[in-house]
C-alpha cells in the first residue's frame, strides 16, 4: 500500500488485510479481565492502521512519555550519522569528551567503542536508570567515564539508559546537532510526524535513554518505517545496512537486572528464566517469534514483525515488571495477524470506540466537610508541602499545595471529569519527572462525608495519582499514592491543621 509523505497513515478493516477482528477482541478480553492499564493501542497491517483506541481520558492526538523506547530513536540517529560517514562502530567513547576523560583512563574504558554503546555491553556492572541522574546538573558525560569499567567492553550485557545518553551526546558531537533536530529534517518532517518532543540534558543533549513524547500513531509510523526496511512511500530514509544490523540479534545473553528506581544490577547466581530476554540488536529488543521491539517502561512498546507485514504499539501505566500485555499480544494478537475470521469489523470497531479506564472515585458530590475554602498549614514533612487548600463549588474542587517549587493547582471535577494543565510537584512518585506543566485529568468524589477522594491521571505519562484528604475537627490527613513507579508508589503522609 503507498503511503503519502507528510499524512496520516491510511485506514483500514482488519478482515480487509487479513486480520481476524476476533482476535483483537480476545486480546481486549484478557486485558480487561487482567485489569491491565492500558492507555492506547494502534495495530497497523499491511501500511494501514486496523484498530485503534485510545482509552478514556486518554486521546490518541495526546502525545505520551514513551520512557526506554526512546532508545531506538537514539540509535536511528547513530544510523543516520554511521550513513554520513561522520561515525564508525569501532569509533571510541573517551576519543568525543576529552573535557570529561578523568585523569587516570582505564583499559577497559579506553577500548569502549560506539558499537559497545549500541548493545549495552560496555563493561560495566550496574545500568544506570533514568532516574538516577535525572534533575542533576552534573556533567552527565563525567558521570558515566567516571563509572568504574570493571569488565572488558563487548562480553557482557548490562542494560542501562547512559549507554544510550552518551550515543545522543556522540551524535551532537559529529553532526553538530541534536539528536531531535537531526531526527526531525531525516525522519520526522518527511514521515509526516506531528507534536514530538524529547527533554535535555543540563549539557544541551537530547537524554538519548528516555525523555521523547510523542503520540501512537507517531510510534507507529516509526516502527512502520523500519517494518519496511527503511523506506517510506518509495524514498530511502534509512540506510538500509543500519535497519537490517539494528534489528537483529547482536547479544547471545540478555537479561533485565534488578532495578531500585536508579540502578539495574545482575542477579547473583544463575539468571532467573523470567529475566532472559531473547536477544538485542542496536538498542532494539528481539522477540521470540521472529520479530523486535521498542520498549518502555509501565508498558510503552512499539512490536514490528516482518514476516507479518505488521506493527502493534501501546501506551500504558503498567507495573515496571509486569510482562502480562505483551504476552496478551503474543496469544491473541500475532494469530490474528495471521489469518482467520471469528468476529465482525463492525463489532470491533464499536467496542474499540467505547473504551474507558474504570477509575471514578466513587461517592457523593459533596458533603457537610465541602466549605466554600479551606486551607490548612502543614507540618514539617519531607517533601517541602507547606500549605494545602481547598477551595469547593457547585461541580468544582480547586486544590492547591505549596512547596519549595512554589503553589500548585489543579482543577478537579464533582461527577464529571475536568481536563487542565498544571505544575504540581510529583517527581518521587514519577520516576523522577517533573514537567514545568503537565496536561491532567481530575476527578474526585465525597467516599464519606469525612474522606474525599482525589483522581489526578496525568495523560501524557503512564502515571495516575490517587489523593485522600480525611478530615477530624480542624486536622487534615493528606495521602497520595500513584498506579506504578520504579520505586515507592505511595508518600508520606501530610498532616495539617
Amino acid at each position: 500500500m503507498q503511503l503519502t509523505l507528510g499524512t496520516a497513515l491510511p485506514r483500514a478493516t482488519p478482515s480487509s488485510q487479513g486480520t481476524d477482528p476476533g482476535g483483537i477482541s480476545r486480546f481486549l478480553d484478557e486485558v480487561q479481565a487482567n485489569e491491565l492499564e492500558l492507555h492506547s493501542l494502534m495495530i497497523v497491517q499491511n501500511g494501514a492502521v486496523i484498530a485503534e483506541a485510545a482509552l478514556q481520558p486518554y486521546r490518541l492526538d495526546v502525545p505520551h512519555m514513551q520512557h526506554s523506547s526512546t532508545k531506538s530513536w537514539t540509535a536511528t540517529a547513530v544510523g543516520v550519522a554511521i550513513d554520513d560517514k561522520l561515525l564508525r562502530f569501532d569509533d571510541r567513547v573517551v576519543d568525543f569528551f576529552p573535557e570529561h576523560r578523568p585523569a587516570k583512563v582505564s583499559d577497559n574504558l579506553a577500548a569502549m567503542t560506539v558499537q559497545d554503546l549500541l548493545t549495552m555491553r560496555t563493561g560495566h556492572r550496574t545500568g544506570i536508570s533514568g532516574g538516577e541522574w535525572r534533575g542533576s546538573a552534573e556533567s552527565w558525560i563525567r558521570l558515566f567515564l567516571a563509572e568504574p569499567v570493571d569488565d572488558v567492553p563487548g562480553d557482557h550485557f548490562i542494560y542501562s539508559s547512559a549507554t544510550s545518553y552518551i550515543l545522543s551526546a556522540i551524535v551532537t558531537k559529529v553532526t553538530g546537532r541534536t539528536a531531535y533536530d537531526l531526527l526531525r529534517e531525516r525522519m520526522m518532517d518527511p514521515l509526516g510526524m506531528g507534536p514530538v518532543s524529547w527533554d535535555v540534558s543540563p549539557e544541551g543533549y537530547n537524554t538519548g535513554g528516555n525523555g521523547l513524547v510523542c503520540t501512537t500513531e507517531d510510534m507507529a509510523k516509526f516502527g512502520l518505517l523500519h517494518a519496511q526496511g527503511g523506506v517510506w512511500n518509495g524514498a530511502r530514509i534509512l540506510w538500509d545496512a543500519w535497519v537490517r544490523d539494528a534489528t537483529r540479534n547482536q547479544v547471545r545473553e540478555v537479561w533485565i537486572g534488578d532495578l531500585d528506581g536508579k540502578r539495574y544490577t545482575r542477579p547473583d547466581g544463575p539468571i532467573d528464566a523470567s529475566l532472559r530476554r531473547p536477544g538485542y540488536g542496536f538498542q532494539w529488543w528481539m522477540t521470540a517469534d521472529g520479530g523486535y521491539y521498542a520498549s518502555g517502561l509501565f508498558g510503552q512498546m512499539c512490536i514490528i514483525w516482518p514476516a507479518l507485514n505488521a506493527v502493534v504499539v501501546t501506551t500504558a501505566g503498567l507495573q515496571p515488571r509486569d510482562r502480562r500485555l505483551y504476552q496478551a499480544i503474543a496469544t491473541h494478537l500475532v494469530p490474528a495477524l495471521g489469518g482467520g475470521r471469528s468476529g465482525t469489523d463492525a463489532a470491533l470497531a464499536a467496542r474499540l470506540r467505547t473504551l474507558a479506564l474504570p477509575d471514578k472515585p466513587q461517592g457523593e458530590t459533596t458533603s457537610p466537610r465541602a466549605d466554600a475554602r479551606r486551607s490548612w498549614r502543614i507540618e514539617p514533612n519531607e517533601d517541602g508541602v507547606t500549605d494545602v487548600e481547598l477551595q469547593f463549588s457547585a461541580n468544582r474542587c480547586v486544590f492547591a499545595m505549596t512547596d519549595a517549587r512554589g503553589t500548585h493547582r489543579i482543577e478537579v471535577g464533582l461527577g464529571t471529569p475536568v481536563e487542565g494543565t498544571t505544575t504540581m510537584t510529583g517527581a518521587k512518585l514519577h520516576h523522577a519527572y517533573q514537567p514545568d506543566s503537565m496536561r491532567v485529568v481530575a476527578q474526585g468524589a465525597w467516599e464519606t462525608p469525612d474522606r474525599f477522594v482525589m483522581r489526578w491521571r496525568f495523560i501524557e505519562t503512564a502515571f495516575c495519582d490517587t489523593v485522600v484528604c480525611s478530615f477530624a475537627g480542624d486536622e487534615l490527613r493528606l495521602d497520595r499514592s500513584v498506579n506504578t513507579n520504579s520505586s515507592a508508589t505511595t508518600r508520606p503522609t501530610l498532616v495539617g491543621r
